[in-house]
């Protein structure tokens, strides 16, 4: 599912690459790449949840949160900077190519390392019903 997630981000970022001119369709796009990232987020979040004993949960997902809020600032610093030298659409084309990428990658992984067990929806007892 987060294959698809990213590969939809990456086709959103690319539509808004090119259709930067039209206010509702980058309305359409921004709002269906929402979709997609979570379809990214739940399963990690998800995952998380599974892997992790519940008296450790407050402390890892306070983690977590917390290296979310310091990764997120670089990119919001570095953003502006690459927009004013290369412009919006290559920008967000780079953007588009980086999250499909991070979505083969994380299957790849997935997929074939043996350190890296899949998560099927018989693991999870609120799904398999």
């Amino acid at each position: 599912m987060a294959l698809w997630g990213s590969l939809g981000m990456g086709v959103c970022l690319t539509g808004l690459a090119l259709f930067d001119h039209s206010l509702v369709l980058t309305f359409i796009a921004i709002t269906i790449m929402g979709f997609f990232a979570a379809m990214v987020g739940v399963p990690m979040q998800t995952l998380m949840q599974v892997e992790t004993d519940p008296e450790f949960h407050g402390k890892v997902f306070g983690l977590e949160n917390n290296v979310n809020n310091i990764a997120l600032s670089l990119p919001l610093a570095l953003a502006g900077v690459a927009e004013s030298l290369f412009g919006l659409t290559p920008v967000l084309l780079f953007l588009a190519a980086a999250a499909i990428a991070g979505g083969i990658l994380s299957w790849y992984i997935n997929e074939n390392s043996p350190s890296v067990a899949p998560v099927r929806k018989k693991d999870l007892p609120l799904l398999a019903s």
